[in-house]
């Protein structure tokens, strides 16, 4: 990830441009909730299944109180309005986990067992990393956390725990460069972070995925300086790079640590989405135009993929098409067609949450004599089963302004560390503001059932 490295927007087509301005919009002033018109007009080429359901408004959400369930065995944590955090167990109870006073805190993440969170603070003049133990927090115990790193000059951001559960990896603005960084969990390591295999390399921008506790697949810095392949801890190539990157973000392992996927520049051609062995062996490929988006299934070995199939001006950011590659035969095909801008598996990978711009006529027919009425556009969550690509729900959404800053952008790397999807793959978190400018965490359910509203500004799941 980066901060202010990402390149320049290029000019883009009507398209492209509609979903730039729509996102945009959604980080804006109060103004009047999307809501469904009579026709979607489906882009082109759509199949029935993904792209052209008769649109329905959404059920009236509830709001989350004392004891009401929210439908899992798991727990959500969330950021508030005035930077503080809380918890909602899988029963409705709420409870602080570290509330204003104790500082502003970054975006939460859950330990890969559950028992922990991790989070940027600032403090004063003090930026630091903290770890709070969940387990005391539902037990209705006062928590003070461990701090693991703290500076007044290194600006921590991003946090990704390792594999083990045992340490915070993390992503920090220091000087005019980013840096990843690991510190223990337990606090035991100088706060400062002069410690040995502290820091493991620093690039701009930067993103990776875990492989093992003690290997990462890295895809770091930009041009003829950008690296992309296997990195042991101490930030040291481990193997043979695997090529010029294209434009993408993220480099991803499948969840059996077997394939990796990643998107090999093109030259002057197309580029390639490539899932292959660890190795490199057993290469399969598809061509993306412009920037792409992968990530593996967390129950399998499918790729899903975001990014234009056909030549079309760049738009700086994904956008095209969700498609699916087998890692086994390479075999390809599209779940979800038009201007998908980001999508999340869920943890059964039998389901895919994706978000899609598309463009909405208005019902009113034109008085004699007047131009047709003009299209305009909404976002859609689009609940797509992977298996038989059935769309089961499709709600109009309004994003909330800290998810469409913090989140969307980088959602692909977001995934690897932060949860939308609860345990058991029953619901979706999605940040969505209000007609008054708030904003709320909705609980979606895929098969259209009523939301449920939980009082932040993000939420995250625990595993």
């Amino acid at each position: 990830m980066g901060r202010g490295s990402e390149p320049e927007p290029r000019r883009v087509p009507t398209a492209v441009a509609l979903a730039l301005v729509l996102l945009v919009a959604a980080c804006g002033g109060p103004s009047p909730s999307p809501t469904p018109a009579a026709t979607v007009a489906a882009s082109p080429g759509a199949s029935p299944s993904a792209g052209s359901a008769s649109p329905v408004a959404s059920p009236e959400p509830t709001s989350s109180g004392p004891g009401q369930s929210i439908g899992t065995t798991g727990a959500v944590v969330l950021l508030t309005n005035d930077g503080s955090l809380s918890m909602v167990d899988a029963a409705g109870r709420s409870f602080i986990v570290a509330s204003a006073g104790d500082g502003n805190f970054g975006f939460p993440t859950w330990s890969p067992d559950g028992s922990q969170i991790a989070a940027p603070r600032t403090l004063g003049t003090n930026k630091s990393v903290v770890v709070f133990d969940a387990k005391a927090v539902v037990a209705g115990r006062s928590v003070e956390p461990v701090v693991i790193f703290q500076s007044a000059t290194i600006d921590p951001f991003y946090l990704f725990w390792t594999p083990d559960g045992k340490a915070v990896s993390f992503l920090a603005s220091e000087s005019s460069e980013l840096s990843l960084r690991i510190a223990p969990a337990d606090g035991t390591a100088p706060l400062d972070g002069s410690g040995p295999g502290a820091k493991v390399r620093t690039g701009n921008p930067f993103y990776y995925d875990w492989i093992a506790r003690d290997r990462l697949l890295a895809h770091v810095g930009l041009g003829t300086d950008a690296f992309l392949g296997e990195m042991r801890l101490d930030g040291k190539a481990a193997g043979a790079a695997l090529g010029k990157p294209g434009d993408f973000r993220s480099a991803v392992v499948s969840h059996d640590r077997k394939s990796i996927a990643f998107v090999r520049d093109g030259g002057t051609g197309p580029g390639q989405i490539v899932v292959a062995a660890r190795d490199g062996s057993e290469e399969h490929t598809m061509e993306v135009f412009g920037s792409a988006a992968v990530i593996f299934d967390p129950a399998g070995d499918t790729l899903a993929a975001i990014g234009a199939a056909e030549p079309v001006p760049p738009a700086g950011f994904p956008l095209g098409p969700l498609r699916l590659m087998e890692a086994g035969s390479g075999k390809i095909r599209t779940l979800i067609d038009g201007l998908v801008v980001s999508f999340w598996w869920s943890p059964d990978g039998k389901t895919i949450a994706a978000l899609r711009v598309q463009e909405v006529v208005g019902s009113g027919l034109p008085s004699p004599g007047q131009p047709s009425a003009e299209p305009s556009s909404e976002v859609r969550l689009v609940f797509v089963d992977v298996a038989t690509g059935t769309t089961r729900s499709q709600p109009v959404v309004k994003l909330g302004s800290n998810f469409v800053n913090g989140i969307l952008a980088f959602f692909d790397q977001y995934a690897l560390s932060h949860r939308a999807w609860a345990p058991d793959s029953s619901s979706f978190l999605l940040p969505e503001s209000e007609p008054d400018g708030s904003t709320h965490v909705t609980v979606r359910f895929p098969d259209g059932q009523p939301p449920i509203l939980l009082d932040g500004e993000l939420g995250f799941w625990s595993p």
